[in-house]
C-alpha cells in the first residue's frame, strides 16, 4: 500500500469523528451522483430547455382547458335554463264525447314544461268537421274549466316529466 494510504488508515482508527466525516462525505458524493443521472434525465434531449418548454407548453394547455371548462359550464347552464321553460311532457288521450258513436276520433293532448306551464289542446270530432280548444295551463292547473279527458292527459304529461 501506498504511503498516502496507511496515513489515512491510520488517521481513520484513531479519530472516531474523522471516520464519521468520512462516511458522510462518501453519502454526499453518492447522492450527488443520484441526483446528477435524474437531472440528466430529466433534462434529455437536444438541451436542457427541452424540460421547460414542455412544462411552459403544459401550463398554457392547462390554462385553454380552464377556459374552455368555463365556456362549457356557462353553456350548460343556460341550457338548463332553457329546458325549464321547453315543452317535456307530452301526453294525449283520445275519447269518444257523445259515447260510443264516434270511434274515439277526439282528442286532448297536454303540452307541459317541468314547471308545470303549457298548454291543453282539445280536438272535438263532430259530424260536420272538428273543433279545437286551447286552455292555457299553469302550475298544472287553468283558469278554464278541464274536462276528465284534459285531466287525465295534464296528469300523464305530468309523469312524464319524471
Amino acid at each position: 500500500m501506498s504511503e498516502y494510504v496507511r496515513y489515512l488508515l491510520d488517521l481513520l482508527r484513531e479519530s472516531p469523528a474523522v471516520s464519521v466525516l468520512m462516511a458522510l462525505v462518501i453519502l454526499l458524493v453518492v447522492q450527488i451522483v443520484l441526483l446528477t443521472v435524474r437531472v440528466n434525465r430529466l433534462t434529455r434531449g437536444r438541451d436542457g430547455k427541452t424540460l421547460e418548454g414542455t412544462i411552459q407548453k403544459l401550463a398554457e394547455r392547462a390554462g385553454e382547458l380552464e377556459a374552455h371548462a368555463k365556456t362549457a359550464k356557462a353553456a350548460l347552464e343556460n341550457l338548463d335554463g332553457r329546458m325549464q321553460s321547453a315543452v317535456r311532457g307530452v301526453a294525449t288521450e283520445r275519447f269518444d264525447p257523445f259515447g260510443n258513436s264516434g270511434g274515439q276520433q277526439s282528442f286532448t293532448t297536454a303540452l307541459l314544461n317541468e314547471k308545470g306551464d303549457g298548454v291543453v289542446v282539445s280536438g272535438i270530432h263532430v259530424r260536420d268537421g272538428v273543433r279545437v280548444y286551447a286552455k292555457e295551463i299553469a302550475s298544472l292547473t287553468s283558469k278554464h274549466e278541464l274536462s276528465e279527458e284534459e285531466k287525465q292527459a295534464i296528469k300523464k304529461a305530468k309523469a312524464s316529466l319524471t
